[in-house]
């Protein structure tokens, strides 16, 4: 397993889970935090507009956000749409994977993310792709 490399002060990249369904969020952070992340959850796009806020305050910055769209409340888009027009953090803009139900997922170009999965997806295919956009991440 490859382990993700440590960040401000040996701390290992953080990663905003952001989805409605109880269940998903707790299997994400747990197969998260195996891999060596630190995680966080947010059960709709204000939370995480709130948590956000709160993480940078004080100093810490999501390496990567995994993003469901369709949730109660803020929903995906209008939570990445504001996160955009918000961020103003001394770091680059976390990297956005989304993570969608259905057959069909929207094209990540056209939402400007860094990757799109389905569910129902493999934990591995997630942890490769966080790796991936994590260890990109200064």
């Amino acid at each position: 397993m490859i382990q993700p490399q440590q960040h401000e002060q040996g701390r290992q990249p953080l990663v905003l889970v952001v989805d409605d369904n109880p269940a998903i969020r707790d299997m994400i952070s747990w197969a998260l935090e195996l891999d060596g992340y630190e995680a966080a959850e947010a059960a709709e796009g204000q939370e995480a507009l709130d948590w956000i806020h709160d993480s940078t305050g004080a100093g810490r910055y999501p390496a990567v956000i995994l993003l469901d769209l369709a949730m109660p409340g803020m929903n995906g888009r209008t939570f990445l749409a504001s996160l955009r027009q918000q961020w103003d953090a001394p770091t680059h803009f976390p990297a956005v994977i989304v993570i969608t139900a259905g057959t069909q997922g929207p094209e990540a170009a056209s939402l400007g993310v860094e990757q799109v999965l389905i569910k129902p997806f493999h934990v591995h295919d997630l942890l490769n792709a966080v790796r991936q956009f994590a260890a990109q991440s200064p």
